[in-house]
């Protein structure tokens, strides 16, 4: 429904499904034409999962909108909210319903940028003091 309220404004659409976004298939994406990515959740249970799309996708195409559509809050009208939510999954925007969706899509704001993280570094265990060899009594 997205893709044809999307159209009927005037934008191109093209559709992937759940397959296209694995990590190894991301990269495949012919992003090169592409402005904006909605992604569409269920529900808010996928936080994590829309966190790790959004930086794949921006890894993919640094100049890409992503925008993340959680279907199952029709109805909640929090803005404030929504932009603390995207803020915290690094998107460029965050809708519950269609409408929201497609005002974000439209959006001609430019893109968020990728917020690096720190890697994590692995602490090295301290390696265990080599042992003298026993010296034989004679």
């Amino acid at each position: 429904m997205l893709a044809q309220v999307l159209e009927v404004n005037g934008a191109t659409v093209s559709k992937a499904g759940f397959a296209d976004m694995e990590p190894a298939s991301i990269r495949r994406l012919d992003l090169a034409a592409v402005d904006t990515v909605v992604v569409g959740f269920l529900n808010r249970d996928s936080v994590k999962h829309a966190r790790f799309l959004v930086r794949r996708l921006k890894r993919a195409r640094p100049a890409l909108r992503v925008g993340i559509a959680f279907w199952s809050e029709a109805g909640n009208d929090d803005s404030q909210a929504a932009a603390a939510l995207a803020g915290d999954i690094n998107a460029d925007f965050v809708a519950h319903s269609i409408a929201d969706a497609v005002r974000g899509a439209l959006s001609s704001a430019p893109p968020v940028a990728l917020k690096l993280t720190a890697k994590r570094r692995l602490r090295r265990r301290p390696s265990l003091a080599k042992k003298a060899p026993l010296a034989v009594a004679s």
